[in-house]
């Protein structure tokens, strides 16, 4: 008994698929290649007359098979968009066939159910906003910290001589000596 072949798996299916792209793109680009060169040639031994005739054909030719290509394109996507909404149609039958013979849910049930609904919600969002709110709280304590470390660090630096210029040193000491005042008042 002969073993079944498995399917590639997606990755080799892939690999092989672009293989396959940039072998056709190779083949393209050298046809491409190719027929510049023999157009070059051509139009060096055809007169001026001819070479008007070659590219009107060529441009038009091209643009048919842009159009071609997009006609497809839009083919396939029309094809789609005509599969899905008959599965969508399918299954609404499908769901029409099952609650059709199913009674109407009491008022009291769906009210419960949205009301228990509502509650878990209201909760969560409770929580979230309490964390949230401690941990902006942790951070401004951070910041109040770091505002007084660094106030005392910059009355340290002032007090070493020679430091700043005599100019810079009188403002800065009297902005300062006001900031760790207060740092000091309110901590």
């Amino acid at each position: 008994m002969a073993a079944a072949a498995l399917p590639p798996l997606p990755s080799v299916r892939a690999k092989e698929l672009e293989s396959r792209a940039s072998a056709l793109s190779r083949r393209h680009a050298s046809t491409d290649y190719d027929d510049r060169n023999i157009d070059a040639n051509d139009k060096n031994a055809q007169s001026e007359q001819s070479e008007v005739v070659e590219k009107p054909y060529s441009s038009l030719h091209e643009k048919n098979i842009i159009q071609s290509n997009r006609e497809a394109s839009t083919l396939a996507a029309e094809q789609q968009h005509r599969e899905r909404l008959e599965q969508i149609e399918m299954l609404h039958q499908k769901e029409q066939k099952v609650f059709d013979q199913l009674p109407p849910l009491d008022p009291t049930v769906t009210c419960d159910a949205i009301h228990q609904y509502l509650s878990i919600t209201s909760q969560f969002l409770n929580s979230y906003i309490a964390d949230a709110n401690a941990s902006l709280e942790g951070t401004s304590h951070k910041l109040s910290v770091l505002e007084k470390q660094m106030s005392l660090l910059e009355s340290k630096l002032e007090s070493i001589p020679g430091l700043f210029s005599d100019d810079e040193e009188q403002s800065v000491n009297a902005t300062d000596q006001d900031n760790i005042i207060d740092n000091v008042a309110g901590g």
